[in-house]
């Protein structure tokens, strides 16, 4: 339920991801994504270019045809009522526990950039992934990539694969 993909700079971490909400927007209707980055600026000015540039050059999707985004909401609509929700994921000490994600229901999401978040962040957002699971048989699934760093991405994941105690719901 949790996968991650690292590797060095052009690596289409940000491809895979992207595509993969894409094609589970357009499989599952009336479905609830996030994609989410430690800033949502930065998040628009690389990662939302990235989806942009896959909907139309990849899989020859029309804006206002097969979706619609919602610059103010940060939000895609699509044709068949499914949703793709770009949010921040930044710590702030004005919410340190993250209570404006608190009434969040998603059926998955992709974090970009995951070693930028902190694990708090990571672990509610996947106690929202509940979304419309069981009507449409989907696993709960996290995605989840980065560049190589230190950190509680590494602990978690690849030190843990390394010695062989990689947690069984992780890859």
């Amino acid at each position: 339920s949790e996968i991650l993909y690292g590797g060095a700079a052009g690596g289409g971490k940000t491809w895979l991801g992207c595509t993969w909400i894409i094609t589970q927007c357009l499989k599952y209707p009336g479905t609830k994504w996030i994609i989410g980055r430690s800033e949502l600026k930065a998040l628009k000015n690389t990662t939302l270019s990235s989806f942009f540039e896959i909907c139309e050059k990849d899989m020859k999707l029309q804006a206002d045809v097969h979706y619609k985004f919602n610059i103010h909401d940060s939000k895609i609509k699509w044709f068949n009522g499914s949703e793709v929700l770009f949010i921040d994921l930044k710590l702030y000490p004005s919410d340190p526990n993250f209570d404006s994600l608190g009434s969040l229901e998603i059926t998955g999401g992709f974090i970009d950039e995951v070693n930028q978040i902190t694990e708090k962040a990571k672990n509610i957002i996947a106690t929202r992934i509940r979304y419309k699971l069981d009507e449409n048989k989907i696993t709960p699934k996290l995605l989840m990539s980065c560049n190589p760093a230190k950190g509680w991405v590494y602990d978690q994941f690849y030190k843990a694969s390394l010695i062989g105690n990689l947690e069984k719901y992780r890859a």
